[in-house]
C-alpha cells in the first residue's frame, strides 16, 4: 500500500478572484472547525458551576484557544502575501463578504453575505446595545474593577482574566450578564443573521451561528481579533511580575 498525496485546487471550494480564498484552507480545514466546536462542547456557555463537573478557567481558556487560533490564522495570511486581520468594529462595514456554499440537510442553503453590509439591529439584540456593552468592559477594563449584582469585583489578580472571559463570552459564570450582555455569543449571531437581521424572509442561520462551521468565515476572525483586543488591553494594564513570582519554581 502506498501513499500518494492529494492536490485540492484553490478554487474548489469558491473563486480565485476573492483574495481571501488564498487562505480558505486553513478556515474551511475539517480539522480547524472540529477543535472549535469540541472544545465549546468541552466547555459550553450554559455550564454552570452547580454541575458536579468544575469547568476549571474556562473564562481564561476562552480567550487562550481563540487567540491561539487567531495567531495561526495571521501567520497564515502572511504566508499567502496577504495582511494580518483586522478587528471587526459594530460601526463599521463589514468588508469582507462570504459565499459559504454550503447546504443544510433539509436542502436550504447557508446564506450568503456580500461585501461591505452594515450589522443591523436583531429583534431582541441592537447593534446599539451591542456598543453599549462593550462600552461598559472597556471600564472595568480600564478602571480595575467589575461591576457585580451587589457591589464590585477587583479585575486586576490572578483571576482576573478569567472573569473577564465569563463575562465577554459570556457563560453562566458571568458576575453580572444584565449588565455586561453576551459580546461574543450576541455578535456571532449578527454576524450570521446580517443578511435578514429582522428574519422577514426566514432566511436560515449563517456558518457564524454553528460551532461547526464558525471558522469557514474570515469575519470569524475578524471578530475574535476584536475581543483579543480586549484581553489585551486587560494585559497591557496588569503590574509586572515580582521577583518572587519569576522566581517560584525555579530551584
Amino acid at each position: 500500500m502506498t501513499r500518494s498525496p492529494t492536490v485540492i485546487p484553490m478554487k474548489f471550494t469558491g473563486s480565485v478572484n476573492n483574495p481571501e480564498q488564498r487562505v480558505a484552507y486553513f478556515g474551511e480545514d475539517i480539522g480547524i472547525n472540529s477543535h472549535h466546536s469540541h472544545w465549546h462542547m468541552d466547555f459550553p456557555f450554559w455550564w454552570k458551576k452547580s454541575y458536579p463537573v468544575d469547568k476549571d478557567r474556562k473564562g481564561e481558556l476562552f480567550f487562550y484557544m481563540h487567540h491561539q487560533m487567531v495567531a495561526r490564522f495571521d501567520a497564515e495570511r502572511l504566508s499567502n502575501n496577504l495582511p494580518m486581520v483586522e478587528p471587526l468594529d459594530f460601526g463599521q462595514k463589514i468588508v469582507e463578504g462570504f459565499a459559504p456554499g454550503a447546504m443544510y440537510h433539509n436542502g436550504q442553503e447557508f446564506p450568503v453575505r456580500p461585501d461591505n453590509i452594515m450589522f443591523g439591529d436583531l429583534p431582541w439584540r441592537s447593534v446599539h446595545e451591542m456598543k453599549l456593552f462593550e462600552g461598559r468592559i472597556r471600564d472595568a477594563i480600564t478602571s480595575g474593577f467589575i461591576k457585580t449584582v451587589d457591589g464590585v469585583a477587583y479585575l486586576n489578580n490572578s483571576g482576573g482574566i478569567n472573569t473577564l472571559g465569563e463575562i465577554i463570552e459570556s457563560s453562566e459564570n458571568s458576575i453580572n450578564r444584565a449588565f455586561y450582555g453576551q459580546l461574543h455569543n450576541d455578535a456571532h449571531v449578527l454576524l450570521s443573521k446580517v443578511t435578514d437581521n429582522q428574519q422577514k424572509y426566514g432566511v436560515p442561520p449563517g456558518v457564524m451561528e454553528h460551532f461547526e462551521t464558525a471558522t469557514r468565515d474570515p469575519a470569524f476572525f475578524r471578530l475574535h481579533k476584536h475581543i483579543d483586543n480586549l484581553f489585551k488591553l486587560h494585559k497591557d494594564l496588569l503590574p509586572p511580575y515580582s521577583r518572587d513570582e519569576v522566581s517560584q519554581g525555579q530551584s
